[in-house]
């Protein structure tokens, strides 16, 4: 071969090579710099008040085998009045065999019309490794106190997941609460507390009385008796024959002094979890449910002791109504 074709050849490779080197780092760096342009960037000012208007809502439930309840709750949800694509809802399924989560995913999924979409669904599956043999049991006093810790796990892990800067305030709602106004997100916004809960009492067709009993007021009576009591003793409501605190429960003061006003609004000490609404900035700053004794209170009651150590008031509705499943 001629000693110019050698040299083509050469000067040939070369270029090839240095084109194919280029055209791999051309490549590299287009692709570093399309992941750079993926990244999503949030600046957001917290230090805004609470909005009144477009305020956006999270409503949050913890459920345990309760698949018979899902329908109800998600019809009950479709009839909120407040914009739906304001609202965003959250779910921690534990412990649960019944395909209570097989069947939140399907109402989450279910097509609805574009005005009755809500903003976005989370649904979560953590287990504890805890149950009770029936459903009366978890309502016995010997169980409380392990059980209401396991409940501020559950709600904990739900809100730290879903709590995100959009929002301004979150509803605690059971899955168990059959019935209420379908202006309560309306309503609730409306009075602009920082905690407030709504009276939560069980009704039948000619029956009716209070359920939630950890809606109370601390009394003269109550402080003095938690002086005699070691520090981390956890106290629970509605066991009179067994313990008896002395304090004050909301379900009593239906109407009390001839008030019937339904906003009427009363100071409250602790709050249940029933029906529950909390300006988002509260949680933010560090009221959890505590899983521990937190002045004698765990889960939602020590949520508010927490809540009222940091600054903020807790307030009920003892004449707004909304009813529990029996």
């Amino acid at each position: 071969m001629p000693l110019t074709t050698k040299i083509q050849l050469i000067t040939l490779l070369i270029t090839s090579c240095i084109l194919f080197y280029w055209f791999l780092f051309s490549t590299s760096q287009s692709h570093i710099t399309d992941q750079c342009n993926q990244y999503r960037y949030s600046f957001t000012n917290l230090n805004r008040p609470t909005r009144k208007e477009d305020a956006h809502v999270l409503i949050l439930t913890p459920f345990k085998q309760s698949a018979h309840l899902v329908d109800t709750y998600f019809d009950n949800l479709l009839k909120l009045t407040y914009p739906h694509h304001l609202i965003s809802l959250g779910f921690l399924v534990s412990d649960s065999t019944d395909g209570t989560f097989e069947k939140l995913q399907s109402r989450a999924q279910q097509t609805l019309p574009e005005w009755q979409r809500f903003n976005k669904i989370t649904v979560l599956q953590k287990d504890y490794k805890y149950d009770l043999p029936t459903n009366e049991d978890r309502h016995k006093f010997e169980v409380q106190i392990q059980r209401r810790a396991i409940m501020a796990k559950s709600r904990n892990t739900l809100l730290s997941t879903t709590l995100s800067e959009e929002h301004d305030w979150v509803l605690w709602l059971d899955g168990d609460v059959i019935e209420y106004p379908a202006t309560l997100l309306d309503e609730l916004i409306s009075l602009d507390k920082d905690v407030i809960a709504p009276n939560c009492w069980w009704h039948s067709y000619n029956e009716k009385g209070g359920y939630d009993k950890n809606n109370w007021q601390e009394t003269n009576e109550s402080i003095e008796f938690q002086k005699t009591i070691p520090h981390d003793q956890v106290l629970v409501e509605g066991y009179e024959a067994v313990l008896n605190t002395h304090r004050k429960l909301m379900i009593d003061m239906v109407n009390e002094g001839g008030n019937t006003d339904m906003y009427y609004t009363i100071p409250l000490d602790a709050v249940g979890g029933t029906c529950t609404f909390v300006r988002a900035q509260v949680h933010r700053d560090g009221a959890i449910f505590p899983p521990f004794a937190y002045q004698h209170q765990v889960e939602t009651e020590g949520f508010a002791k927490i809540a009222k150590s940091l600054g903020y008031s807790i307030w009920g509705l003892p004449n707004y109504f909304v009813y529990h499943y029996i």
